[in-house]
Parts: structure tokens; sequence; C-alpha cells
């Protein structure tokens, strides 16, 4: 150490708070080996007087501090060892001033403002202290006061980079470094801090009692530790030995799972030890109503997944029962990695649940069954197409019995029950129509012309190929996206239920006509092409557009505003589903998906864009679709050579032949233009033998799911009250007290409201923190999508574990409430509580 610093570490001695009573500072700097004796003269200090002591000046020292100098700062330097108090003229001097030395350890006492008393540890962690870049660390912790426990954890911490010290960092550094095979943190450790004090602290911090210092074994101490909590029953007896009485694993655990930046590092942690435990073996012993709550592992997720997989494929029934189960592990560590597994049982357990509750799938009538479709049938189509969204997103092959399975019963019962019924009663309908139902035909007539009358703009969305099911959902996402109003309604479409007559139908029209060559004109225009349907909406009101979704959400908002200024009456064709049904059919599912994320981001854009309020929706068609491709006894031969056009669903006509299995309407309803043509349709699901791809996702017949076109009328305003755009469901705190005496403490939270359209479901995060921001206890998360108007529905009880650590009674820490589905302001409560412990929390740092 040179001069210079030997300087600094004085001034900052000199520059210490005068004790109590002083009037100056006086500080002894014995030099034992003389290093700075030859130097000590050019030491200038600023208001400090430098007196040098030798042997044969001890007594003339003394009596220059005590009698002749009694007001100046000292500094009394001295070439050699202290001698023992006994033979030290200056001893009772010394008591009452300051000591400086030149040893690492003083100076770093000096330094860092340690209380001598802590010298000790400050040896035993000297390598430490000679790198500059670790001090710097240590001192930016600002550790005082100091204790024992607080230096070596600031020590532990800057060895492990850690940006602020915390013991369970530490740990959870050291861990995950087991995890990769690697020891080098571990090794700084032994190397340059005190490794005994860290195993000790281990012992002392998460009750770890045994001698072998292994990171594997205290890693199955902190798991098992925390699986226990949520167990229902005991762990096996072999396992026992592991388990400790220290909350503090819990926390630590806990805070380690849940933290989304090492997610893959407990992962790996969580596998090791469960792989040393035999878990996957031990399950299958386990009630699967005993791991409901546990969370430490995933093998609990997989096992569950498995096991309700293998009941509803083996018709053990409780859909129910397993759907409320499924439902419960959503707010698990693991959920989101298993999601599609989930979603794709959650699925197939309302499916089948549909099954047992409509196993008759009443309707006497055509109104009552189409009634019941829209009310209750469509649910089939919806959960089946849920549950082939997910199936596709996994990879493996372990729902292919479970998918036999749904898709058996939905091809051979519901589709084949439903269209039987339909079909039958179709065999009386005189002219095709719906009485009380809006045929698709008088579309613009029922829905548009009025907008058109009073001069508003009306936007007009047709997505070809949107069913029924999947508008259902799309009236949710507006609701959820979307400030405003909405409802859905229906019409009877067009047969044959095919683009090229649905698109015309949803024109304004006088009069559809269907040439030889199977054209179809409205008006006497025809109505292929953007363009040709423009004209004819032009025809009822020239401040009108036609144009493709493609073409406008390519435009700048500049574009679009020119293009739509002064413009009324909007047509956009959007066409997702379609035309990858037409081109790929296995992915007209996920077109489905995407088809709802466009029309929804569509609508936004609008408002955005030319401050459009008006929107209607619709489709030209449905479709069926299966997954299994049709096999040849599902094909109904086509007899008819002289057809204007044939489809897989239809065959349009003016010939009057009879096919077995088929059915036949005549096209009279459209007007005159179609009076001699007949549209053939298959009785059931079947299709006609025709050239190309496209088995599986079909349209063009009378089914339900292609006839059943939805319509949804949605107004947006930017005046609107803020009560008309969906918001999140919040939740308050129950418990009157304030006050947490207990270690694991019990707190009840309620739904402030139940979850409709409007109000949606929260997800909520709960734990404690110190005034500091440091979490001291485990996480909580609440799902509140309580849709029940009973208030105890809505109750939720939570169990939090504090760390057994100290509390100060004096001071407040914080229950943190946070609504993880905000984007901005996430917390939406901090509550003060008092923690005073009646048992634990004696751990002190």
């Amino acid at each position: 150490m040179n001069l210079t610093e030997v300087k600094k570490s004085i001034e900052k001695q000199f520059s210490r708070e005068l004790r109590q009573g002083s009037k100056r500072n006086i500080v002894f700097w014995y030099d034992d080996e003389g290093v700075f004796a030859d130097s000590i003269d050019t030491l200038e200090l600023e208001n400090v007087k430098i007196i040098k002591l030798y042997e044969n000046n001890v007594f003339a020292t003394k009596v220059y501090i005590e009698e002749k100098n009694t007001t100046s700062n000292l500094l009394v330097y001295s070439p050699m060892r202290r001698p023992p108090n006994n033979e030290n003229w200056l001893t009772d001097t010394i008591m009452y001033s300051q000591t400086f030395s030149t040893d690492e350890t003083s100076l770093h006492l000096l330094n860092f403002k340690i209380d001598s008393s802590l010298r000790h540890v400050i040896e035993r962690n000297r390598l430490f202290f000679r790198h500059a870049e670790r001090c710097k660390k240590f001192e930016s912790y600002s550790l005082s006061p100091y204790t024992e426990n607080r230096i070596n954890i600031g020590i532990m911490s800057a060895l492990c980079k850690l940006t602020a010290p915390s013991f369970d960092n530490v740990v959870q550094t050291l861990l995950i470094e087991m995890t990769e095979n690697e020891n080098s943190i571990y090794d700084s450790l032994v190397k340059y801090g005190d490794i005994d004090a860290f195993w000790k602290l281990v012992g002392w911090s998460y009750g770890y009692e045994f001698d072998d210092r292994s990171f594997e074994r205290l890693s199955i101490v902190l798991l098992l530790t925390h699986l226990a909590q949520d167990m229902e029953n005991e762990l096996p007896k072999n396992w026992r030995e592991f388990l400790s009485q220290n909350t503090n694993c819990i926390v630590l655990v806990d805070n380690f799972m849940k933290n989304t930046q090492l997610w893959d590092k407990y992962n790996k942690l969580a596998e090791i030890v469960a792989e040393k435990l035999n878990l996957d073996d031990l399950l299958t012993s386990w009630d699967i109503n005993e791991m409901l709550n546990c969370d430490t592992f995933e093998n609990f997720d997989k096992y569950i997944i498995k096991r309700i997989n293998e009941n509803i494929t083996m018709d053990i029934g409780e859909f129910e029962k397993y759907g409320k189960l499924i439902n419960s592990r959503r707010n698990k560590r693991f959920f989101e990695h298993f999601e599609n597994e989930y979603s794709l049982l959650q699925s197939a357990c309302e499916f089948l649940s549909l099954c047992q509750k409509h196993k008759d799938l009443q309707g006497s009538t055509m109104n009552e069954l189409f009634a019941n479709y829209t009310k209750e049938y469509y649910k089939f189509d919806f959960y089946y197409r849920k549950f082939i969204v997910s199936l596709d997103k996994l990879e493996d092959d372990k729902f292919r019995e479970l998918f036999e399975k749904i898709e058996n019963t939905y091809t051979n019962w519901f589709l084949g029950e439903l269209l039987v019924k339909w079909c039958d009663l179709l065999g009386d309908l005189k002219t095709w129509s719906l009485p009380g139902i809006i045929p698709q035909q008088k579309f613009y007539d029922s829905f548009i012309s009025r907008f058109v009358s009073d001069n508003e703009r009306i936007v007009v969305i047709i997505s070809d190929g949107l069913r029924y099911e999947s508008a259902t959902e799309l009236l949710k996402l507006l609701n959820t996206e979307q400030k405003g109003v909405s409802e859905l309604s229906t019409m009877f479409g067009v047969l044959p239920s095919y683009t090229k007559l649905g698109m015309a139908a949803l024109l304004p029209n006088k009069e559809i006509s269907i040439t030889d060559k199977a054209e179809i004109f409205v008006d006497g225009v025809s109505t292929l092409g953007t363009e040709n349907r423009e004209k004819i909406l032009r025809l009822y009101k020239k401040e009108s557009v036609a144009i493709t979704y493609e073409r406008l959400i390519d435009m700048s908002k500049t574009e679009m505003g020119d293009l739509l200024a002064g413009i009324k009456m909007i047509y956009i064709y959007h066409d997702a589903i379609d035309k990858r049904g037409e081109s790929s059919d296995r992915e007209v599912f996920d077109a489905t998906e995407k088809c709802l994320r466009e029309i929804s981001q569509l609508i936004k854009t609008l408002k955005n864009n030319i401050s459009a309020i008006n929107f209607i929706i619709t489709s030209d068609h449905g479709y069926i679709y299966k997954r299994t491709p049709l096999s040849e006894s599902d094909k109904t031969p086509k007899e008819i050579s002289d057809s204007l056009e044939t489809k897989r669903r239809f065959i349009l006509t003016k010939n009057d032949a009879e096919i077995p299995a088929t059915q036949k309407f005549s096209l009279q309803y459209l007007g005159k233009g179609t009076n001699d043509l007949t549209v053939i349709t298959p009785r059931s699901s079947n299709c006609f033998k025709v050239k190309g791809g496209g088995v599986c996702y079909v349209h063009g017949g009378s089914s339900l799911q292609e006839v059943v076109i939805p319509v949804i009328k949605f107004k947006s305003d930017k005046n609107m009250q803020k009560s008309l755009g969906a918001r999140r469901v919040s939740i308050g705190l129950t418990n009157l007290s304030r006050k947490i005496t207990s270690i694991i403490t019990y707190l009840t939270f309620f739904q402030n409201e139940k979850v409709d359209e409007k109000v949606l479901q929260s997800r909520i995060k709960l734990y404690f923190e110190d005034s500091d921001g440091n979490r001291v206890s485990n996480e909580n998360i609440i799902i509140a999508d309580s849709t029940s108007s009973n208030p105890p529905d809505r109750t939720y009880k939570e169990k939090f574990t504090l760390k057994d650590i100290h509390y100060d009674k004096t001071k407040e820490y914080y229950l943190v409430i946070n609504n993880e589905d905000e984007t901005v302001n996430k917390e939406c409560a901090r509550i003060p509580f008092i923690i005073d412990l009646v048992f634990g929390g004696g751990i002190k740092f």
C-alpha cells in the first residue's frame, strides 16, 4: 500500500464524527515494520498535526498531548510495534483515541467503516478484499450496520455477481451452476470467501442438517419441502428425512420457479431432483386428487394429463369433474408449458359432456331444430374445432385414441344424427325458406338499407366461410377488445351454400339470375369480382365501395382516408377460411383463428383511421369439416351428366332426375331468373364423387353448419360512456385485520362482480414484500373468472407462507396485488400489514 492510499484512509478516519464529549480526533498509528518511517515527513493532512513517537519520547509525547496541545487533531506515528498496555505510558490516552494500522484487515475495517469487533470476519475473507472490483461491488450493497452474516452474504453475493445482496439468490445461483455441471462460482467462493460460513448459513436459513455439503442433497431438501405444503397426504416415508421445518425453503423455491427469466434453469433443477426421487414411478400409486395443488415438478402435470386422457378415452365419464380439475390447474406454474394438452382435454370434456346432455338432439320441426342449433348444438362444432386446433399444435401421438373417439363421435353420431334429422324435416319443405328467419338474399333489406336511407356510413365485412360457431367466438373477442355494443343474429343461407351464390345474395338485389354457364347476375350485372360488386352497390348508393381485405389492410392511414372519404356503404371481402380450406383443408381451423384476429384488428383500424361507427359482419356460407378424409362409402355417385355446376356437396341442374340418398330443391325461391333450376344435395354429410382435392372441408349442401349464417352487428363510438368498453374484474381483501401473527397465514379475497361480456376475467398475482421491495412470502395466483351471481362462488382463500426471518413489528410490510392482464398499471393495491410473529421469525441477518 502506498502513502497516497494511506492518506485517504487516515483522512476517512479523521472525518468521522467526534465521540461524545470529545473536541478533537487523536489517531495512533503503530507501523510495526517501519514501512513508512522515511516517508512520514512528506504526509500532509489538512488540520491535523503529525507527531512521531519513538522509544525515547513516550513520556514527552504524553505530556504534549495531555498538557501542551489539547485542541489540535493529532496523528501519532510510531515506526515500532505497540507495547503491551501494562508497559505503555500512553495506554489511557489510546483508550479514548482511535487507532490506525497499515495491515490489510485494519484498512478494510477503516475503509468500509466496519467495527473492529468484526475483524475476524474480514480476516477470514482477506483474499476477497484484495481485488478492487470485488471491493467496489461489496461497497455498492450499502450493508451498514454490519453484522457477521451481512458481511458474509455481501461477499457471497459479490462473488455471484448479484445486483443486490441476497442469500436466497446466492443459493439459487449455485444450484443453477450445479445443473450446468459447472463449479467456477463455487470454487471462487471457496477460494475468496468463507465456505464454512456459507454452509453454516445454509443450515441456519433452510434447516439443512446433513453433514454432506452437497447441492444435490440441498436441492432435494428445498424442493421436497416446497412439495410437502401442497400435498393432501404425507410424502413417502423415505422422503421425510429430507423435509425441513423452515419456511425459507418454500419461499426460495416459489420465487425461483416463478421467475420468468430463470424458467428453463428451474425446469432443469426440478428435472434432476425428480429423477433422483424416481417420481414418475411413484406417481402411478397416488390418487390424482392428492396432487391437484402440486406445482413443484412438471411430472404432476404430465401424470394428470395422462390420467385424464386415459379416463375419458375409456368412457369412464365424469367429464364435468375432469373439466373442473383442468380448470384448477390454470394458476399453476407449469400450466403454460402444457397449455395445448390441457386445452385439448378441456375441449374433449366439454364436447363429451354435450354428448351426454343432448344425446337425443331434440327438435321436431325445422324452426325448433334451427333454434336448438343456434343456442346449443353449435357448441359441438365449436369444441370439435378447438380440439383439432390444440391437437395440431402437439407433435406426439399420445392422444391418438382420444382423437379417434372424438372424431368418431362427431362424425358418425353428431353429424350423422343431426343431418338425418334435419334432412328428414327438409323433406316436407315446399320452398327453400324458414318461417321467422331472415333469408340470406334479404340481407341488404334487413340489415343495410336503413343506414343507406338515413345516409349513415355502414361497413359490411363478409368473411368467406365464417361459420356460426366461429362467429360466437368473434362476438366475445369484439366484446373483449373493442369499446362498443354488439349482438349476434342469424339468417337462413341460400342453397346451394357456396361462394358465388352466397356473395350474390349479400348484395342489394331485386332479382338474382343464374345463366346456363352457372354465372350469377344481380339486377342484370355479373357478381364476379369486386369491381362488378361495386357496380351493383352503386345502383343503390352512389357513395359505395367494394374492396378486398388484402388491398385495404395494406393501405396507410392517409391512403385509406382518401379512398373512403365521403363513402357511405363499404363492402369488405375477407377470405381467410375458405381460401385455406379449398387449398389445404387440414389448416382450415388454424385459418379460422387467424380470421377472428384479423377481423377484430380490421374494425379497430377502421375506427381509428376513418372514425367508422357501424359494422355488420357476416358470411356467404358455412361448411362441414371432418379431419378424417372421406372413404368411398361416404361418396354418393353422380348420375347426372348435363349439370350446370357440380361440386362435392351439390349439383346445379335443370334435370329433374332422382338420385338415391339425395334431396332436390327448386331455386325458384330466388326469383324468376332461377325458376327452372334445381339443386340436388346429399341427405347426409356424404359428398358426390368428383375430381379434385378437398375432402375434409366441404360446403354447398343443406346442413345447418352450411346454412346457418351469422350476422354480427357492432356499434362503436369514441364518445360512448366508458362502461360500454370491456374492463377487467377486480378483487378485494375481505379480512379486517392487518396484522399477521403466524408464519403461515390464510387470507380471503372476493371477486367484486361476476364476469360477463363486458367484465373480463383477471389473473391476479399476490405476495408480501418489505418496504425495500424484497419478497418475504410465496406467490399466489387467483384467476378471477367466476360468472356466478352468488357471492360465495366468487370467494378465494389463499395460503401465504412467510420467510422465517426477523420481522420488525414497528415497520410496515405490504400485501401486493397485481393484475397480470393489465398492460401498464399492473399493481392495483398495496396493503400495509404489521407482522408480529408469535412463533418463528428468529433468523436475523
